[in-house]
């Protein structure tokens, strides 16, 4: 059996930190934030864009996946890991589900943490 939840700041982490430390409409999910520099040497700006978010092929459990994605990028121009919460982890009992297998999709613009779960 195959469940999907929408990644937010309920359900993840980020860094290892709950997702609910963060404000989380400072996250860029479509890669359109530019971050503007301006360089002491030359004395002229370059303009950095945000890479799309993009799925770690690491993984950070077995059968787990996770993103890595932009965070307040025209300020900073620094990329977060955002994580499932642990117990959304291979093993690990989710809603009363035994997950089988974690990763993460995209469907209609929207990013989901995908739960391959045993049907009990």
């Amino acid at each position: 059996m195959i469940k999907r939840y929408k990644i937010n700041r309920h359900n993840s982490t980020v860094c290892g930190y709950p997702g609910r430390y963060y404000e989380w409409s400072k996250f860029d999910w479509e890669g359109k934030a530019i971050h503007i520099d301006k360089c002491f040497r030359c004395d002229h700006q370059h303009e950095d864009k945000a890479p799309l978010p993009y799925v770690d092929a690491c993984l950070i459990a077995e059968n787990c996946q996770y993103l890595h994605v932009p965070y307040d990028w025209e300020n900073d121009s620094t990329i977060f890991r955002v994580r499932p919460n642990p117990t959304m982890y291979a093993g690990e009992v989710y809603r009363g589900y035994k997950v089988i297998r974690q990763r993460v999709v995209k469907i209609d613009g929207a990013w989901y943490w995908e739960l391959e779960c045993d049907a009990k």
